[in-house]
């Protein structure tokens, strides 16, 4: 989860809104990322996965694809 936490802080300092949300009742794919403000400028990313990992996975090159440099 360091690359979560690492993810986190870097968009903090972006002035992202950015939310890591686990929903158990959901079943298939509980976790969800979303992210707004800063470099989207008026747009979001939104993915869901089926472990942490994989959501802070998809959320990466989801945030690349929306144009945003993460490191």
């Amino acid at each position: 989860m360091d690359d979560a936490a690492f993810l986190l802080e870097w968009l903090l300092e972006q002035e992202v809104n950015a939310l890591l949300r686990v929903d158990p009742p959901r079943g298939s794919r509980p976790w969800t990322f979303h992210a707004s403000g800063g470099p989207l400028a008026g747009r979001w990313v939104r993915v869901d996965a089926d472990s942490a990992e994989e959501c802070v996975r998809r959320a990466w090159k989801a945030l690349r694809k929306a144009g945003v440099e993460v490191p």
